[in-house]
């Protein structure tokens, strides 16, 4: 094995055309890292947590979906995950550029999970038709639940929170480092009674967030939320520098140390033939390959298979380096 420097998802996908077209923009919510950024600065259970940790221990495992499977509401329900196209007899179909769920910090078992949908809106057109295909968009996060993920039926207290990602990368001026937010509000009209653990989940029930961003006119740095989907999704910068600022604002990596498999010949150039057959010996035989199959691959003698077997065991040792 040689450990070699490649570049992360966020590069090479920043690397691999403009950030606004609808397939980038759906890899780039697939990445944990940019999912844990946006979690923690929109969803107020993750504010505190730290991003590396939000990607251990919630988005490692997580079901994350990018138009991969339908959810058909109408239809008997199955034990596979909810997917990213919602489609209703009698309500049309809608089709999720993001969609997962994952449990709340803190939650108990088997606790409501709160469902996270990603949408990028290239053309700002209609703002109140766009406000309202947010809010059914939402509606449909809730309605799909039963049979997926409150076990078959509909049981209120089981349905999860559904937050709603809106990203509009060309808003208008007016509107260009904004964020709005969309709740289902209770309060009272009369009286003064104050709210109840309940009631206050069920306001939390439907969020939107709507993220308003403009190319040349960058929101400043201590606004995270709006920089990072600046930084992401402007075409004012080159990918070089996207990854500098990523790098320095959000920790995030532009290249990794893997580890990749040598070659044959690469080993016998580093390490001498004799040794270089020893390492592939001990592997083929970790994967079950019986000793004449090996002899005829690495193109040696069952005489050599046995010098192996005894170096293996300590009764000899190998000859000095001869290449």
């Amino acid at each position: 094995m040689k450990k070699t420097r490649q570049p992360t998802e966020v590069a090479k996908t920043l690397s691999g055309g403009d950030a606004q077209k609808d397939t980038v923009a759906k890899r780039l919510f697939s990445i944990n890292e940019i999912i844990a950024w946006i979690l923690k600065l929109c969803v107020e259970e993750f504010s505190t947590i730290d991003v590396q940790y939000i990607v251990n221990e919630w988005l490692a495992k997580a079901d994350k979906r990018i138009g991969t499977e339908p959810v058909l509401p109408d239809v008997p329900p199955r034990q596979s995950a909810v997917g990213t196209e919602d489609k209703s007899k009698t309500d049309g179909t809608v089709y999720f550029d993001f969609r997962t769920e994952i449990p709340l910090p803190n939650a108990p078992p088997n606790a409501p999970l709160l469902v996270i949908d990603m949408e990028l809106q290239n053309e700002y057109k209609k703002r109140l038709a766009l406000h309202k295909r947010s809010v059914y968009y939402n509606c449909r996060l809730i309605s799909s639940q039963p049979g997926r993920l409150t076990g078959g039926k509909v049981v209120y207290p089981r349905l999860c929170r559904a937050c709603g990602i809106w990203i509009y990368p060309n808003s208008p001026r007016r509107l260009a480092n904004h964020v709005r937010q969309t709740w289902l509000v209770e309060k009272n009209v009369v009286g003064s009674a104050p709210l109840s653990d309940g009631e206050d989940e069920a306001n939390r029930l439907m969020g939107i967030w709507k993220i308003y961003i403009r190319d040349g006119m960058p929101p400043s740095k201590d606004q995270k939320i709006l920089w990072l989907f600046y930084v992401l999704f402007t075409r004012t910068m080159t990918c070089d520098k996207k990854m500098k600022i990523l790098v320095r604002d959000f920790d995030m990596k532009a290249t990794e140390e893997v580890e990749k498999m040598c070659t044959f010949e690469e080993m016998i150039s580093r390490e001498g033939e004799e040794k270089a057959q020893l390492k592939a010996y001990v592997n083929m035989k970790n994967a079950a390959y019986d000793d004449q199959t090996i002899c005829s691959i690495l193109g040696i003698t069952l005489q050599k298979i046995r010098k192996f077997k005894k170096t293996l065991s300590g009764e000899t040792t190998l000859t000095p380096k001869t290449v």
